[in-house]
């Protein structure tokens, strides 16, 4: 298949998760990835997408979040761009269920490649799929 970008751009509310999770598993079935990738690429994605809100949003609801989707050489990349500043995380260790702060592990296990580009301007968390 050709090599075809897509988008969408949320405000930065949780409502809108749904919404930008509805568009990721749309490309990602058009593209031919079965239901168990389709459901790791719609976690992944989710995660990216929940942090952009809670973390990368200095404006509050009246910030935007971007998802671009793009397919080539049998990959689905996905980039979450938002405007706020990237935290790096400390190690998570705590078994307790509740403690948040699982989402990048998460990401890098459901995922083949995840990168996190920090910049002034924003954060992009970069989410790439193999189609196999």
């Amino acid at each position: 298949m050709e090599k075809e970008k897509k988008s969408i751009t949320i405000k930065s509310d949780p409502k809108n998760i749904s919404k930008a999770r509805r568009f990721v598993e749309i490309i990602a079935k058009q593209y031919g990835f079965n239901d168990s990738q389709i459901f790791d690429i719609k976690v992944a994605s989710g995660e990216a997408i929940s942090n952009a809100i809670e973390h990368g949003s200095p404006l509050g609801a009246k910030s935007n979040i971007t998802v671009e989707a793009d397919f080539s050489k049998n990959c689905l990349e996905l980039k979450v761009i938002d405007r706020g500043i990237f935290k790096k995380q400390v190690k998570v260790d705590n078994p307790d269920p509740r403690h948040r702060g699982r989402g990048i592990p998460f990401m890098l296990a459901l995922m083949d490649t995840v990168t996190i580009k920090e910049g002034k301007k924003g954060t992009t968390v970069k989410l790439i799929k193999k189609l196999k």
